[in-house]
């Protein structure tokens, strides 16, 4: 079992993990970091080792080394092999030559065996590039070649140019880093490349002169959206007092996938810790990292949540926290598939270490950043964006979240008041439906033979010459056509196309990711339903594009600007609404599916969550000015409820 004793010194430091992620980790030897990040900037390609400019000497960003701590390891950097990488001299005279097939590319030069003697570990490539082998030259026998460990063959990333580092980041650790570089022009090879780092311990006095060193730990850090950068910084110290350096990985994920705004300033990266405990037997990664930190981070937004000058903020930032729990924990709520190997998997975890994927055994995450959502929308007196982030559906809501729920949408009991005898023209999942209330109150049914009227006094049905208003929803020549969760995105995607006879749809990210909106409860959130068309409300369309509701996720999609962009609306909205919209004649009233009922919401009143009825097996509703009245389709009629 992971000794817990980190996990109890980074209790003391929350508050400061909340804030900054795990830099001020506390360490007892300031060792610099070595840091690595996901892309290079253009025009400004990294050194060969690694090491950031200015890494040496640039400290911790918190939690600074106590001026009687022991002097600090300096990361070293591997050098480049001498011209042709076919032959390395070391001290003496004697020379390494390359193994056949391959070319050295940078090497170390230190005592790797515990012997006394500089031996040479080198990174051997294959003439791509894409593959080769960590070596251990002894310089007792020059041309025993010991493989370290080797580039695994399913992390060869076609059409990407290898850059590759080794550094020496503590007196017995090494890292090598083996990072494809994609081009924004090879958009398909970044998607499925890996970055590859192996962790080398190097023998300690214990062991003998003449011990090998030994592969420690892997780490997979695949590429995320070209929106996102993952960052990751290695340190060693002894974190539990036992005289052996641990490893400490601090991930960070800065950027924003579209359409969020990535912010800016201190906040653009947010972190969390990976431990890995040395032990006699090897690493031990400490389970309650980085449970514990998002725990924390959480909480922090919780805090945000209630306060009214912060609450504005944390909707952005409980996004970024549910991306960063996607990106590092497999067993994220929704966090998507696992099919075998990194290189199989469909699901958003990023980071895999050699024994697997990471598992932060926080089930209640997603709903505690849920609830923090909900309690600064109400504080910022917005209910309805409120109850849309405690139906995301991701794990079930607590206690708390019900409370919440229950006070900014109380409970309604409806009753069927009306059962048409026109049957409703059947109307696809998304599409304009065939009911419409007018602002007389009567009910507008559109069947297959025209459009009858309900008169909302006597319930008498008659037949008018109103022309039948379209299914489809259209935007111009533009044409919404569904909402889907995908395992290879990771935000919901609404799909149109640009014109009638247009071959193949068009997407554009909604500001939903892809543990939100409505869906059936998984038995594993490790596991992904492939591709799912989900349930949508149109609320308005229009030249410029379309409002429509996503459970109680109001969402905009405008189409004028050269690439299509989409935004969340706040309630209620501006725009006029069409017949057959899940909205009001007077626009101010919508009655959509959520948190397991019909949410009738008006501009003028509270919102109220109706159920009861045929309400479970009702679709395409529509309300009547001020919400007294819901029509909805259910079977083959249309039925007329009332609420108490």
């Amino acid at each position: 079992m992971p000794d817990r004793s980190s996990s109890k010194l980074l209790r003391a430091l929350l508050p400061l993990l909340a804030a900054t992620g795990c830099d001020g980790c506390p360490s007892s030897k300031p060792y610099t970091p070595y840091t690595l990040g996901s892309a290079t900037p253009s025009g400004s390609p990294p050194p060969l080792s690694g090491v950031a400019p200015g890494a040496a000497d640039a400290g911790l960003e918190a939690g600074a080394p106590d001026a009687a701590a022991p002097p600090g390891f300096a990361v070293v950097p591997s050098v480049p092999a001498p011209a042709g990488g076919k032959q390395w001299p070391l001290e003496g005279g004697a020379v390494v030559a390359a193994p056949t097939g391959r070319t050295f590319e940078t090497g170390l030069l230190l005592d790797a065996d515990g012997d006394g003697a500089r031996d040479l570990v080198v990174w051997a490539r294959s003439p791509d590039g894409l593959r080769g082998e960590l070596l251990l030259a002894p310089a007792a026998r020059p041309q025993a070649l010991r493989t370290l460990t080797a580039l695994p063959g399913d992390l060869a990333a076609q059409g990407c140019t290898p850059r590759v580092a080794l550094s020496q980041i503590g007196p017995s650790a090494l890292v090598f880093d083996f990072a494809p570089q994609c081009g924004a022009d090879r958009r398909a090879a970044s998607a499925g490349a890996t970055r590859w780092l192996a962790v080398i311990r190097l023998p300690g006095a214990a062991a003998g002169a003449g011990a090998p060193p030994e592969l420690a730990l892997e780490l997979r850090l695949r590429t995320p959206p070209p929106e996102e950068a993952l960052s990751a910084a290695l340190e060693v110290a002894d974190r539990d007092a036992d005289g052996r350096d641990d490893l400490l990985v601090t991930l960070g994920l800065s950027g924003a996938l579209r359409p969020f705004h990535a912010p800016a300033g201190a906040a653009s990266e947010l972190r969390a810790p990976l431990i890995f405990l040395d032990r006699p037997a090897g690493l031990s990664r400490d389970a309650a990292q980085p449970g514990e930190t998002l725990r924390a981070l959480a909480a922090s937004l919780l805090r945000d949540a209630r306060g009214k000058a912060t609450a504005p903020a944390v909707a952005a930032a409980a996004q970024r926290l549910r991306r960063l729990n996607a990106v590092l924990c497999a067993d994220a709520a929704g966090g998507g598939a696992l099919a075998g190997r990194d290189a199989a998997r469909a699901g958003e975890a990023l980071v895999w270490t050699g024994a697997g994927p990471v598992r932060c055994g926080e089930p209640g995450l997603a709903a505690a950043i849920d609830n923090a959502e909900a309690v600064a929308a109400s504080t910022r007196g917005a209910p309805l964006a409120a109850i849309a982030a405690l139906d995301h559906g991701a794990e079930p809501r607590t206690k708390d979240a019900d409370k919440l729920l229950a006070k900014l949408a109380p409970p309604a009991a409806a009753t069927a008041v009306y059962r048409t005898a026109a049957a409703p023209q059947p109307a696809g999942p998304g599409a304009f439906g065939p009911l419409a209330f007018e602002a007389s109150g009567a009910l507008l049914v559109r069947t297959a033979q025209g459009v009858v009227r309900v008169d909302p006094a006597t319930s008498a049905e008659s037949a008018t010459d109103i022309p039948p208003w379209p299914a489809a929803i259209h935007a111009g020549p533009a044409q919404l056509v569904a909402v889907e969760r995908r395992c290879d995105a990771p935000t919901l995607l609404a799909l149109f196309r640009s014109s009638p006879d247009a071959v193949g749809e068009m997407e554009v990210p909604l500001p939903l990711l892809r543990s939100q909106g409505p869906r059936a409860r998984a038995a594993s959130p490790e596991r992904c339903a492939g591709t799912e068309r989900l349930p949508f409300s149109p609320l308005a369309a229009s030249e410029g594009g379309f409002d429509i509701a996503v459970g109680a996720a109001l969402v905009s999609i405008d189409l004028r600007a050269a690439a299509p962009a989409s935004s969340a609306l706040s309630f209620p909205l501006t725009t006029p609404a069409p017949q057959g919209a899940a909205r009001s004649p007077d626009g101010a009233t919508l009655a959509v599916p959520a948190a397991g009922g019909l949410l009738v919401a008006t501009a003028a009143g509270p919102a109220r969550l109706w159920s009861g009825g045929d309400l479970a097996q009702a679709t395409a509703c529509a309300p009547a000015n001020g919400g007294a009245r819901v029509a909805c389709v259910v079977g083959a009629a249309a039925v007329i409820f009332e609420a108490k």
